[in-house]
């Protein structure tokens, strides 16, 4: 049995205020469980919430972080990760060396004095950082198939595409297109018929016209995207800093009346596989 969660449902940076409780204030971090280990999906400060869940379960199952990009909303809450702090802790952080050759030097430096008081080589997990395999664009862990290809954002960025159980799950967090028309084949290939497509809806259609280039979609691209790709299921994610739980609730209302199998994002959602 696998089970996916969302932990962290904004972008760019937390919010924090009653107007935010509905969908969640933390930032990007996705998790899927399965009877062999953890895999994470980013480390924003949603990744608090990976660390509850695996305090109530299983915790002598291996962890597993692959990054879709290192913009610090993506990485914030690696530091105070619980798990990085217990010596039965097995954990390897996964990167794209093609994308950022220098990426464990990053998060070494993000990790270290003057930002944080333990690096992350004195943590007491038996942690490792590896290279996704560049090759095959692909790999298989914890009885997981991940894919993964680039998508347009500054300094680059992942898409994942996750297989468990027949069931798929697309992660498009950072991805930049104008229309559903603009998107590339290979993105729309990879997103065909996926049982959830998880895409970048930061973004209203007016704003989005004033931040072209910013790496960010808006909601009524994703609606457009999972109209086209026949896609069962669409969760709009990484939503501004300053959208209110009314703001969205009108963005979820607009967006379906394109693509009617659509959610915004709420923290700490999941579901069975």
């Amino acid at each position: 049995m696998f089970e996916f969660s969302i932990h962290g449902t904004r972008g760019t940076m937390p919010a924090c205020g009653a107007e935010y409780l509905g969908y969640g204030g933390n930032t990007t971090c996705f998790s899927i469980r399965s009877e062999k280990g953890w895999l994470i999906v980013d480390a924003g400060s949603g990744i608090k919430h990976v660390s509850n869940k695996i305090n109530h379960s299983n915790f002598s199952l291996p962890l597993a972080i692959i990054f879709t990009h290192f913009h610090i909303d993506h990485i914030i809450g690696l530091p105070s990760f619980e798990p990085l702090y217990k010596k039965k802790t097995n954990l390897c952080l996964y990167g794209s060396k093609e994308n950022n050759p220098l990426w464990k030097d990053h998060l070494k430096i993000f990790m270290a004095n003057p930002f944080w008081p333990v690096g992350l080589g004195e943590a007491p997990a038996n942690a490792s950082l590896s290279d996704l395999p560049p090759s095959a664009n692909s790999m298989d862990i914890f009885g997981i198939h991940v894919t993964w290809f680039n998508v347009p954002h500054p300094q680059k960025c992942l898409l994942y595409r996750i297989d468990a159980d027949g069931r798929s799950i697309i992660i498009a967090t950072d991805t930049e297109f104008e229309n559903a028309d603009s998107a590339s084949d290979d993105f729309m290939a990879m997103c065909k018929k996926a049982d959830y497509l998880l895409m970048d809806a930061q973004f209203t259609p007016s704003e989005y016209l004033l931040h072209k280039g910013w790496g960010h979609s808006s909601w009524e691209t994703a609606a457009n995207v999972a109209k086209k790709c026949c896609v069962r299921n669409l969760i709009l994610i990484h939503h501004a800093p300053d959208r209110s739980d009314a703001e969205l609730q009108r963005i979820q209302s607009d967006a379906r009346q394109i693509f009617p199998s659509t959610t915004a994002a709420i923290e700490t959602m999941s579901w069975k596989l």
